[in-house]
């Protein structure tokens, strides 16, 4: 169950005190050498991200644990993945981590390398035979959702009573939170205009994403 952000007035935010609470935050992939206008949307969207957060932590604690969806390595190690996973929102989570935030391992390295492996198969369109593709396709399925199993479990060992933390990942994502964990859906202004932005330019037939 998610809650809105727009208004939490003094007794609201008392209710949460003592639970494990969990701020959302959807990311988006774009490749390299994006549009002006693109990169103009993406700015003002982490910088909005920024302000919902800051008022969050005022009002429900600091941040404990960042959580990224694709990271399968924590720490100093991390952040060089996310310079790749999401180059945008890198000052904003290396100034989470140099706080009171740590980089938590959110992926299975194995496990992520099978499924990227399979989509990969599945994408390239080289496949002929039907039952290889099936396998390819069941395979990928079965992957993605241990994947999410993965990160859902990890999510629960790490994050204590009374403690907060960010979740970064696609809004598609299918990670299912622990019935005690409060999460917190933010979404800054912008977030539809972005999500505008990215259908109008790379409207195309889609292909599995990991």
């Amino acid at each position: 169950m998610s809650t809105p952000i727009t208004q939490l007035p003094k007794p609201a935010v008392n209710q949460f005190k003592g639970k494990r609470k969990l701020f959302l935050v959807p990311t988006f992939f774009f490749p390299p050498n994006i549009p002006d206008e693109g990169t103009s949307i993406l700015d003002r969207y982490w910088s909005e991200i920024r302000d919902q957060i800051d008022k969050l932590e005022r009002s429900l604690g600091s941040i404990s644990h960042i959580y990224h969806e694709n990271l399968y390595i924590g720490g100093e190690e991390g952040l060089s993945l996310i310079e790749n996973l999401n180059p945008k929102g890198l000052t904003f989570i290396k100034a989470l981590s140099n706080s009171t935030a740590s980089l938590e391992q959110t992926e299975d390295k194995d496990l992520w390398e099978e499924n990227w492996d399979w989509q990969t198969c599945i994408s390239m369109g080289l496949l002929r035979s039907q039952k290889v593709m099936k396998l390819a396709y069941e395979s990928y399925q079965e992957t993605t959702q241990k994947r999410f199993e993965y990160s859902s479990n990890r999510i629960d060992e790490t994050l204590l009573e009374d403690e907060t933390a960010i979740l970064f990942c696609r809004e598609d994502h299918r990670i299912q939170f622990p019935s005690d964990i409060q999460v917190f859906f933010v979404a800054p202004p912008s977030l539809d205009t972005l999500k505008k932005w990215r259908d109008q330019q790379f409207a195309q037939p889609s292909s599995p994403n990991s």
